[in-house]
């Protein structure tokens, strides 16, 4: 027994306890059946397991490796009659020695498999197959599977809990700024009198009002939020100073040499640091670009000061007076973007579209009071998306890590503990490797309890059979 393995494990290679071979040539995906039918088959593409067939070529239990493409190296569990296409691998475990469910935690792991090739990855099957598997004994190898799966269900539990959460905390920051930007947010400080008309600030802005509805009246024209009477609508190009044309794109390898105390902005925040600056004051940058203006998993909008530079991936404005930087910023974090974006593949927000948004605009001093009760609420959820995100990338990493402890000994107790603590005797791995057969087992047979192979797969004899059964 090897010194750095748990007593009664013994050190192999997936070829001693395995065998294997490529998927069909002869079954291409895009020529197989879509969906389950009546004498239909599984079959496993480099996808998994979402194709069918009339005919089967494998009968028994195997994994169906994904050999080519980003995610080559996933695995998937087979059993019954089934097929697999080309661009795959069919690994049969020596039933003699290892269990398939056991032998799936080695091989459901992308990082696992030697890999070749960068625009299309494919998976080194030779190379793969004489790594190094520590093998339990068989009711050990049960009890780690056992153990595993448990604690992924559980893990798995924890991240929708915490997906969940990170959804409602979004949808907190996004139900807030609705309300500021309804003029809910403020209800109270208006009826204390701290209400003053924008009519004065909107007849200094050009443009004209959306059809706002105001509490107490109605407007003509297309549905738009009730707003206080203070209030006004304009387009949002008629409340800021555009300067777009002043940015300036500077390639990842020019940044590489130009490195320097300037933050360089894209359309999501910082994304370099740059040894100029384009920009100098208060500004506010709008994403023009990128999935991230329909997704939202991160601001559209973000204020950026002192001297910077920005790509042309993200909008550059200045309000004009009496428009609160804050307030266009929460404004546009807390609106729907759909209907101003074009594009799907790449969704973008053009200067004209983003200057032709609505915005209600209540007065300066409403504004003011808007962004600093906003920021007082997210100052209080703030810690907790923190810990939420903490916790969501600790709960990331959790899975390799029970399977580091699950196929070094760390999880379950072992066998020889066990049959020590009950005191019986037990069969070591080195006696499961004795019990394989001198001879390689036939590729694609078919398995019994016993490992007895019946006949090649893919046979036409195996065709036939599938055909009668059907």
């Amino acid at each position: 027994m090897s010194e750095d393995l748990p007593e009664g494990w013994a050190r192999t290679t997936l070829a001693r306890v395995c065998s294997h071979r490529s998927g069909s040539s002869k079954r291409i995906k895009g020529k197989l059946h879509a969906g389950a039918g009546p004498g239909r088959y599984q079959g496993f593409s480099a996808s998994g397991p979402d194709v069918w067939s009339d005919t089967w070529d494998h009968e028994g239990e195997a994994i169906v490796v994904s050999a080519v493409g980003a995610r080559c190296g996933r695995a998937f569990k087979a059993r019954g009659r089934w097929s697999a296409t080309t661009n795959t691998y069919v690994v049969w475990p020596r039933l003699e020695a290892v269990e398939l469910d056991y032998l799936f935690l080695y091989l459901d792991n992308e990082g696992f498999w030697a890999k070749g090739g960068s625009a299309q990855p494919f998976v080194k099957v030779r190379e793969t197959f004489e790594r190094p598997l520590a093998l339990p004994p068989r009711p050990e190898q049960r009890r780690i599977v056992a153990k595993v799966e448990a604690l992924l269900a559980e893990v798995n539990a924890s991240r929708a809990r915490l997906a969940r959460a990170s959804l409602l905390l979004r949808r907190l920051r996004r139900a807030v700024l609705a309300a500021a930007c309804s003029g809910r947010l403020t209800e109270d400080w208006r009826a204390s009198g701290g209400a003053a008309a924008a009519d004065g600030l909107a007849e200094g802005l050009p443009g004209s009002p959306r059809g706002a509805v105001h509490e107490g009246g109605a407007a003509s024209g297309d549905p738009a939020p009730r707003l206080p009477a203070s209030w006004t609508v304009r387009p949002f190009g008629a409340l800021v100073d555009n300067h777009d044309g002043r940015r300036v794109p500077v390639r990842a390898a020019d940044r590489e040499r130009r490195r320097g105390p300037y933050p360089y902005y894209g359309a999501s925040g910082i994304i370099d640091t740059i040894d100029g600056y384009l920009f100098d004051g208060d500004y506010l940058l709008v994403a023009e670009d990128g999935a991230n203006l329909l997704s939202r998993s991160t601001a559209v909008a973000f204020s950026a000061s002192g001297r910077f530079w920005v790509n042309n991936h993200a909008h550059v404005v200045q309000p004009k007076a009496g428009v609160v930087l804050g307030y266009l910023e929460g404004f546009l974090n807390g609106l729907d973007l759909q209907h101003h974006v074009t594009g799907s593949a790449q969704p973008k927000l053009t200067q004209a579209a983003l200057n032709a948004i609505p915005v209600p605009l209540p007065p300066p001093e409403e504004q003011a009071e808007i962004v600093r009760r906003a920021q007082a609420v997210f100052a209080l959820a703030g810690p907790i998306e923190e810990r939420v995100a903490a916790a969501a990338a600790r709960a990331e990493k959790l899975p390799q890590v029970i399977l580091a402890r699950a196929l070094s000994g760390q999880l379950v107790p072992t066998e020889a503990e066990l049959a020590r603590a009950e005191g019986r005797d037990y069969e070591p791995a080195e006696e499961l490797l004795r019990r394989i057969p001198g001879g390689r087992l036939k590729p694609g047979a078919k398995q019994t309890g016993d490992a007895a192979a019946e006949e090649a797969a893919g046979s036409a004899a195996g065709r036939r059979r599938a055909r009668e059964s059907a």
